[in-house]
């Protein structure tokens, strides 16, 4: 089993909270620092742990555990917000969770949406795992192709995509995210990047936090934040780089936190159950309409945090207890024989 790097679950873990934050609270300027980096960190975080496929073989497993990975979950949980959506909206019955389904598969956009006339409903936060899960199978099929030593010629390509991704997301939204699909690569790759030069950017790592950071306050002091979601993207590619400056100082702050105990307990075991967690939040954003509990918006956004937490905390170790079980019963059956 591979040793797992505590600043990455640690960024993980304040992502994910800080994700669930900036879907309860208002527009305001805590929502902009959240959205000016939570999701391209997530795809950057991805991105440092990636292995570039060495063969054909090793292209066909490595799609094969996405799909177990983010595909299956993506499906499950869709489902299930689609039969607790049909059941909010009287509408429930085998048949109309069915067609509702088909169509949420078909879309799977975070937001409504009217395409050449059709309505399609936003599938809840977890359109998140269905555009990393494309992003990751276009990402390794490219650096499959095309040598992966020639940086520069990766950068202008996936620079490039990203382009042309904004571009259509400005003029229509592609089912499935494909136009996101197109951004997200050039974040993966930022992230290999990091990993692949980690020891020259941490020698000057001083002066590059200092440049981002300035460059993040700039940004935030214009209300500069990128909403893939809704394809927001300030000023184009300006609101990129912005995303990425913002990450890495989230990235620093992460592998200062990891040398507190109680913070870093808390935070990588969050981040451990991080996918969990996004789906867990996608049921109880369909399920449970927050803003009509009666209290401080601030007091219900911490509620809401809590109970996110605790339910996705009791699957895990739920879901652990039952493998463990049934791991046992295989072992006395194979003793038996």
């Amino acid at each position: 089993m591979k040793k797992r790097i505590n600043w990455i679950d640690i960024a993980k873990g304040i992502t994910i909270i800080l994700m669930v934050i900036g879907h309860t609270i208002p527009y305001n300027s805590l929502n902009i620092f959240i959205f000016s980096f939570h999701m391209p960190l997530f795809v950057i975080l991805s991105g440092v742990t990636y292995k570039m496929p060495k063969d054909k073989n090793d292209l066909k497993s490595k799609i094969k555990k996405y799909c177990k990975q983010l595909l299956v979950p993506y499906i499950l949980t869709l489902f299930i917000c689609t039969a607790i959506f049909t059941y909010i909206n009287d509408d429930f019955s085998l048949l109309n969770v069915a067609k509702q389904f088909t169509k949420n598969l078909c879309w799977g956009n975070g937001c409504d949406y009217t395409l050449f006339g059709i309505h399609f409903n936003g599938v809840s936060p977890i359109w998140f795992l269905i555009t990393l899960f494309l992003s990751k199978i276009v990402f390794d099929i490219i650096n499959y192709k095309i040598d992966n030593k020639v940086v520069h010629i990766h950068i202008v390509i996936y620079c490039f995509l990203a382009l042309i991704g904004i571009l259509i997301g400005r003029c229509i939204w592609l089912p499935q995210n494909l136009d996101l699909v197109l951004i997200f690569l050039l974040y993966l790759y930022i992230g290999f990047l990091f990993k692949k030069y980690f020891t020259r950017i941490d020698k000057y790592k001083a002066i590059i936090f200092v440049a981002c950071f300035t460059l993040w306050t700039i940004c935030l002091g214009m209300k500069m934040h990128i909403e893939f979601a809704v394809r927001g993207y300030p000023m184009y590619f300006l609101s990129i780089i912005e995303s990425i400056s913002a990450s890495y100082c989230v990235i620093e702050l992460c592998k200062i936190l990891e040398k507190n105990k109680m913070l870093k307990l808390f935070l990588t075991n969050t981040g451990k159950i991080s996918l969990i967690i996004l789906c867990i939040h996608s049921i109880e954003s369909v399920a449970i309409n927050w803003k009509d509990i009666p209290l401080n918006i601030y007091l219900v956004t911490m509620l809401r945090v809590v109970t996110v937490l605790l339910l996705s905390f009791l699957f895990y170790f739920g879901k652990k207890k039952v493998i463990e079980q049934i791991n046992q019963l295989k072992n006395k059956r194979l003793l038996k024989l």
